[in-house]
């Protein structure tokens, strides 16, 4: 259960969370048949079955404190892509202003776009989007926008504008750049699954008078846990994997 899982397929991270889970369910398993075979099970209990819902309760808060922070990167990730979009298409519209200089500023953005699209949506699904690389496009675009010939109090917003929007544009694309390396910490997730381990033991000490019922608990038990593990897992990327955000919103707007 470590930080790679977040942006790994998600089969890879299905099999990864049921593995080892089932694994931790078999361990209880077979300790507690061994100490069957050699008649030291009361040790073991049975144990009253009011442990599992205190113990089943930590578990679920875990999983809601760590689903709580996984959304919320998701949300400000949607809404950086979109308010990327948008300010692109102020972009656009607003140089209507300068006819002269617009086809080039259109042609700009739609490289731009396809570099998005072709280049920094791979790096982010694999967690590898550095913000060491400038938008080459946009900083052109910028530099346009600088020296356009100003002529009236119209252009004079526009261009103003032009500079906010392509400002926007910028600071929205860092946002989603430092979120693509998002992750579940490898603490968190590790103490998550000790607790599973931890609830999968109890049940165990709880059917410990009847072996084949203490597996059908485990059983049942391991694979709820591993379905919201999952589940947590594979949305803890905003651009990775099978719930990864996708970038139609720039394709929209491309000129």
């Amino acid at each position: 259960m470590i930080a790679w899982l977040a942006h790994a397929p998600v089969l890879v991270v299905a099999a990864t969370v049921f593995l080892a889970l089932y694994l931790g369910a078999g361990l209880c398993l077979v300790v507690l048949r061994l100490l069957r075979r050699r008649g030291r099970a009361d040790a073991l209990g049975p144990l009253s079955p009011g442990l599992l819902a205190p113990m089943g309760l930590i578990f679920g808060l875990l999983v809601g404190f760590l689903v709580a922070d996984v959304w919320a990167d998701r949300g400000d990730a949607a809404a950086a892509v979109a308010q990327e979009a948008s300010a692109l298409r102020d972009i656009d519209l607003l140089m209507g202003s300068f006819p002269d200089r617009r086809p080039e500023v259109r042609t700009l953005l739609d490289a731009q776009i396809d570099g998005y699209v072709r280049d920094e949506w791979p790096q982010m699904s694999g967690g590898d989007a550095s913000l060491t690389v400038a938008p080459a496009a946009l900083v052109a675009i910028q530099r346009i926008a600088l020296d356009l010939p100003v002529q009236s109090e119209g252009q004079r917003v526009a261009q103003d504008r032009i500079v906010s929007s392509i400002d926007g544009a910028l600071e929205s694309r860092r946002t989603r750049l430092v979120l693509s390396t998002s992750a579940i910490d490898p603490l968190r997730l590790t103490a998550l699954y000790l607790v599973a381990l931890v609830t999968l033991a109890a049940t165990a000490c709880v059917h410990a008078d009847r072996l084949r019922r203490a597996a059908v608990a485990l059983g049942l038990l391991a694979t709820a846990m591993a379905l919201a593990m999952t589940l947590l897992c594979a949305q803890a990327a905003p651009f990775a994997g099978y719930f990864a955000i996708p970038p139609e919103l720039l394709l929209e707007i491309r000129p």
